[in-house]
């Protein structure tokens, strides 16, 4: 009976512990987070919400170059399994920074330029884009209305417009958004909502041609496809 308990443990030890390839990768990822929330760490506490902000941009950009740079080693057909075991990190640091910039929402509804200044409005928009479709319904609106007054980049608007539609399985305006189908290991651009139209939509919110940001992940895309 002992032997067969023991026996049991140790398949199940052996079916959840990750590859050598997985773990290799969590480690480098890990490793991209800890250096920055270390060297966070040795400073004096944030004490507007400008710096809680740009603190927790840095975090943001920190999980994601850390992916990129934990993914570059990996064989292209083993990336959607070893990103789908690494994703749990970079989500978890996700719904952290989502829950603390709620709390910090000033009461005209988003935070602009001109009173967080532009590190932190960028990092605000970071942390919402990585978010999910609540927030982006929540917040585009808003978004939407602080473009014409400089407050909000129109690229930013564009992209969560991007995202929400794609999210919807809808046709994207700006053509912002790639995906990655399931075993093509190629990024390839969203469908669009106008193709005549794309690069015109793109200069109105400050984007150059949609061709050149395309051949873009061809040769410097993050190796997460």
């Amino acid at each position: 009976m002992i032997h067969n308990i023991a026996t049991l443990t140790l398949m199940v030890a052996q079916a959840t512990a990750p590859d050598p390839l997985t773990e290799t990768a969590l480690n480098a990822l890990r490793t991209s987070i800890a250096e920055v929330k270390g060297a966070q760490s040795a400073l004096p506490p944030p004490q507007t919400d400008q710096e809680r902000l740009e603190r927790m941009g840095a975090i943001d950009q920190a999980a994601r170059q850390g992916l990129w740079r934990a993914m570059a080693n990996v064989p292209p057909p083993e990336r959607g399994r070893v990103r789908r075991a690494l994703w749990p990190e970079v989500r978890a640091i996700d719904i952290e920074n989502q829950e603390q910039l709620l709390a910090m929402v000033p009461e005209e509804g988003w935070f602009r330029k001109s009173r967080y200044g532009d590190n932190a409005a960028a990092s605000a928009f970071l942390i919402v884009q990585h978010g999910d479709e609540t927030l982006w319904e929540r917040f585009l609106p808003i978004l939407a209305d602080l473009v014409p007054s400089g407050e909000v980049a129109g690229s930013e608007y564009a992209m969560m417009y991007d995202r929400l539609q794609m999210t919807r399985d809808q046709p994207q305006r700006y053509g912002t958004q790639m995906t990655c189908p399931y075993g093509t290991g190629q990024w390839t651009l969203w469908r669009l909502e106008d193709a005549g139209r794309v690069d015109e939509f793109r200069a109105s919110v400050g984007l150059g041609p949609v061709a050149e940001y395309v051949d873009s992940f061809k040769t410097g895309a993050p190796p997460t496809c």
